[in-house]
Order: C-alpha cells, then sequence, then structure tokens
C-alpha cells in the first residue's frame, strides 16, 4: 500500500471510530458523547429554576471555568417552552446540560409524578429536539430509605416508560438515601442496566458524607474503587465543603475529587450559588460570578492541580451541533 493509500485508510478508520451515535452513550463504566469521543462530566449544580429560569446568566459565567457541563435543578412545574430554553442556553456556553427533577427529593412516593412529566408528548418532544447533548437526571435525590427491591422495580419501571416515549438519552439514576447510600446503588446498579434496552444509564451517588459519619478519606476511597471494581458507571453527582458547621461536619471534598480524577468518574460540586440557605458556606460563588468565587469554590473550579479548570475537556461542540438545526 502507497504511503497515500494508508493515510486515507487511516482516516477512514478513523471516520469510523468517531462515527456519530446520536445521542451519550455509557460504554462499560464511561460516558461517550455522541460523536463517539470519551467525556468526564465535571462541573457545578446550579439551582437554575428556582434563581435563573433561563440559566443565561449562569451558564455564561460557569463557562469562565472550563466546566464542561452543568447539573440543572427542574421542576415538575417547568414549561416546555422555558426548558427549550434552558437547554438552548446551555449549548450556547458549551456546557453539557444535566437536566434533574427536584420535587421528589426524599419522598419515594413520588417518582410517578416525575416521571408523568418526562413522558407528557410535549416535554419527551424538547429533550428529544436536544438530545445530542443532554443528560436526563430522572429525579434528585428519589426517596430516604428504600428496599432494594422497591428501589430496582421503581426504576426499572421508570426506565421502561421513558424509553417506550422515546428517550434516548443515558438516563442518570440518583442512589436512594437523599442520594447517599452507595451501598443500595451498587447493587442495584446491573439490575439497573439491565432494565434498560440501550444499557445507556449512569448511576449517580451524592458524597454528602461528613467526617461525623465515619467517612474517613480512606472510606470514601474505597466506596469508590469498589464501584470502580465492578464496573458500574458512577457519577458523584452532588457533594460540598462541610454538611454543616459543627466540629465532625468537614467532608473530604478533596478525597473525592482526586479519587474521582484518579479513576475517570465524573463529579459535579453543590453547589454555584448564591442561593444557599440556610448552609451559606455551600455557596461556590458569593454573586454567582466567576469573580465571585470564594473559598472552597474558588480552590474546586479554578485554582488547585485538581480544580475542574485544570481538568475538565470539553467535547466537540462542532461535530455535537452537526445534525442540530
Amino acid at each position: 500500500m502507497s504511503f497515500k493509500g494508508l493515510i486515507l485508510s487511516l482516516l477512514f478508520l478513523s471516520s469510523i471510530a468517531r462515527a456519530e451515535t446520536g445521542t451519550f452513550t455509557v460504554k462499560g463504566r464511561f460516558l461517550y458523547d455522541s460523536c463517539n469521543a470519551p467525556v468526564v462530566l465535571m462541573g457545578p449544580n446550579r439551582m437554575v429554576y428556582w434563581l435563573d429560569r433561563t440559566g443565561l446568566s449562569s451558564f455564561s459565567e460557569i463557562a469562565k471555568t472550563g466546566s464542561n457541563t452543568v447539573r440543572i435543578v427542574w421542576t415538575t412545574e417547568g414549561k416546555p417552552e422555558e426548558l427549550d430554553t434552558v437547554l438552548k442556553n446551555a449549548r450556547r456556553f458549551e456546557l453539557i446540560p444535566i437536566i434533574e427533577l427536584h420535587d421528589a427529593t426524599g419522598d419515594w412516593s413520588k417518582l410517578k409524578q416525575l416521571v408523568d412529566y418526562w413522558t407528557r408528548p410535549d416535554i419527551a418532544a424538547t429533550i428529544e429536539k436536544h438530545q445530542r447533548y443532554t443528560i436526563v437526571n430522572i429525579g434528585n435525590e428519589v426517596g430516604d430509605k428504600v428496599a432494594l427491591e422497591d428501589y430496582v422495580k421503581g426504576y426499572s419501571r421508570a426506565i421502561t416508560r421513558m424509553r417506550e416515549a422515546g428517550y434516548q438519552t443515558p438516563l442518570m439514576i440518583d442512589a436512594p438515601g437523599w442520594g447517599k447510600d452507595i451501598d443500595t446503588l451498587q447493587a442495584a446498579g446491573p439490575a439497573l442496566i439491565a432494565a434498560d434496552p440501550k444499557h445507556n444509564i449512569l448511576l449517580s451517588v451524592h458524597m454528602w458524607w461528613p467526617a461525623m459519619w465515619g467517612y474517613t478519606p480512606e472510606r470514601i476511597r474505597a466506596e469508590i474503587e469498589e464501584s470502580v471494581e465492578a464496573g458500574l458507571p458512577l457519577v458523584i453527582g452532588e457533594f460540598g465543603n462541610r454538611w454543616d458547621d459543627t466540629e465532625g461536619g468537614a467532608i473530604a471534598y478533596r478525597e473525592i475529587i482526586k479519587t474521582a480524577l484518579e479513576h475517570k468518574i465524573g463529579f459535579l460540586p453543590w453547589s454555584w450559588g448564591p442561593g444557599n440557605k440556610p448552609q451559606k458556606h455551600l455557596d461556590m460563588s458569593e454573586d454567582g460570578s466567576a469573580a465571585g468565587l470564594t473559598g472552597w469554590g474558588r480552590e474546586v473550579m479554578l485554582d488547585e492541580s485538581y480544580s475542574i479548570a485544570n481538568n475538565a475537556v470539553k467535547p466537540d461542540w462542532q461535530c455535537l451541533l452537526g445534525a442540530v438545526e
């Protein structure tokens, strides 16, 4: 084969490797974008629905940190045209939107209410319009103490209903126990992935794990590595610097981030701010701007070697938007 022929063959193989899949896709424990490139999700949570309904001012500032994603608080009161706008604005600032419903936080009985919203024809059509770059987080921290059997059954039914409604995107599922129960998430993970005909599931744990509850850096690392060894597609969907202001309220967030980076696991700190009440210590930015980042917010978003600014890689948005009108 001539040198020119070899180059053409390599280019052809490269084009196959980056063939468009139409949506983000989970393969094993890793996420790939709709152009088949790997993506590790890194960006903050933002209480968009309550504080910045269009997301415009929030996303413009978050983008300055180099984040490649934003987890968007939404509710079942959100209108389809509002949802369309917020997803467009995330796209505008090259942030992968992870859209989640907050209505059932801590309440397992409301899971059906969330799925009823997602499967409304007007809402499903809105997500379809943005499906090439969107991740749907079915519900935030649905349920407190939920039996494993009930958790698997409930979310399996949710997955089925959403796929039947035409959803192609990855579906992110939070752990029970207000998002904290990684043991149930790990036990249920294989069954939930198997319940999805697309096997396109992300498993999200919220690491509100303070020292006073026995969450040492060693235990945090062990829990993450247990998920890695099981091959689970884990995302750390929330964590903060502290649970409260008590002596034992500190969270080993540096260990969370460093272990996540080591194993190519996405992490989403809570939250951009302002707006956390009464836990103002969780506000990463004092005024919602990148310039207003302070304390732990500036540390994890901008300054340190393990910060999002120094580690997040954005997808090729030109490729992602290739088929978007």
